[in-house]
């Protein structure tokens, strides 16, 4: 049986506007390591995490696959002792504007008047909407009841080489219910697709869900960018399966690509693919005129099309493009977003960025943080990770798990 943390944590303080005020703000400190060693790399990042940080409530640990995970968690324990911490593998993590392909960074939360909860549900490759229920279940469940004022925020984290991620915030959400701001990625790694992990306190997971819940009194503000647009017509979904669109408008999905690139000039053909694909996802258009971005990954052999999340079958969807300036400013609109929701001043911020971006952007991804940086401020914190797929609520609607987009948190300070 796997063993579940879950704390509820952070300040507890008198209610009164006297007392409020007289609180510390909430910080948060970054610790890095690119050691390949585990012991060594928890001690680095911890001991520059803890430096000075009095005594924190929660830490966020964020680390690349290249680790044996169980012996890293251990590590990161030893390190941080009682503080309670969670977190999972990504594709890259960052700190600030400084991208690390190789490494472990730590975030340790102090100060403020908020309360933190974690809950892990799975397996998501067994049953993907209950895990996520019961991860939400669990976190909310650590948390002292909600006083009058205060907002939710949770960070969903899934194992997205595992099972449906959408599935998993479609029960994340149901179990949340509404008035809750969202944020997220799904756990990965370097693009090799093997192996990926998730934290609680102590101990690494595969094939669950990490979720994180904030009850804070000043809000955590979201910003969700992804900047593409559209490039072909509408085509309506007539025929999918899970995260493969069969059939668009009753041709081969792969077909009506071809079509599309090719009314634009564009020769395409299943060798090419890829490479068009990586700057010409799907989108889902949405009730607020926004669309949700589905990252395609092959044409299969009957000429249906592999895309990294689902495809919901009847949907209506476009062939997107975006070039490099539109997907930076995407960035600093994602980040501007969570500063304008997030009143006086920051205390940090965390990002969940999608590896593709990464892929297509390449060096020019370190412009792409630099954005971040400038539209929160200087000197705010920031960490981050290179996710397989993103959390977040186009225009404060429903939850939904994205490719290819950028979410911000900003954090009151």
């Amino acid at each position: 049986m796997l063993r579940r943390f879950s704390w509820a944590v952070g300040a507890l303080h008198a209610r009164s506007r006297v007392g409020i005020d007289s609180l510390e703000p909430m910080r948060i400190q970054i610790g890095k390591s690119r050691s390949a060693d585990c012991t060594a790399a928890a001690r680095e990042a911890s001991q520059e995490a803890l430096r000075g940080a009095g005594a924190p409530s929660f830490a966020l640990v964020l680390c690349t696959d290249q680790y044996d995970a169980v012996a890293l968690a251990s590590a990161v324990g030893a390190q941080l002792g009682d503080i309670p911490w969670a977190g999972c593998c990504a594709a890259g993590v960052f700190a600030g504007t400084e991208l690390l392909l190789q490494g472990l960074v730590i975030a340790v939360f102090r100060g403020g008047d908020f309360r933190v909860g974690v809950g892990m549900g799975g397996p998501v490759s067994v049953s993907p909407r209950a895990a996520g229920r019961a991860a939400v279940a669990e976190a909310v469940s650590k948390l002292p009841p909600k006083p009058p004022g205060y907002r939710r925020t949770l960070f969903v984290l899934p194992d997205a080489l595992s099972g449906n991620s959408t599935e998993v915030v479609r029960g994340a959400q149901q179990e949340a219910g509404a008035g809750i701001r969202w944020a997220g990625g799904g756990a990965g790694n370097n693009v090799r697709f093997v192996k990926t992990a998730q934290f609680t306190h102590g101990h690494a997971y595969q094939d669950q869900v990490v979720v994180i819940a904030f009850d804070a009194l000043e809000p955590l503000g979201v910003g969700i960018q992804h900047g593409w647009s559209p490039y072909g017509p509408p085509s309506q979904v007539t025929k999918a399966r899970g995260s493969t669109a069969v059939e668009l408008d009753y041709e081969r999905a792969f077909e009506v690509y071809r079509h599309t690139a090719e009314s634009r000039g564009d020769a395409l053909d299943a060798q090419s693919f890829p490479r068009f694909a990586m700057t010409h996802p799907l989108g889902i258009p949405q009730a607020n005129g926004e669309f949700v971005i589905r990252d395609p990954l092959t044409v299969e052999p009957d000429g249906s099309v592999r895309f990294i999340a689902e495809v919901p079958d009847g949907s209506l969807v476009r062939v997107m493009e975006g070039k490099r300036t539109d997907l930076l400013d995407a960035a600093g609109s994602a980040a501007t977003l969570a500063r304008e929701a997030t009143p006086g001043t920051l205390g940090g911020a965390v990002v969940f960025d999608c590896v593709s971006r990464y892929l297509l952007l390449g060096e020019g991804v370190r412009d792409e943080l630099a954005r971040f940086q400038d539209a929160l401020g200087e000197g705010v914190p920031v960490v981050g990770c290179l996710t397989l797929g993103e959390v977040g609520a186009m225009g404060g609607g429903v939850p939904q798990f994205h490719n290819k987009t950028a979410v911000v948190v900003a954090l009151p300070g």
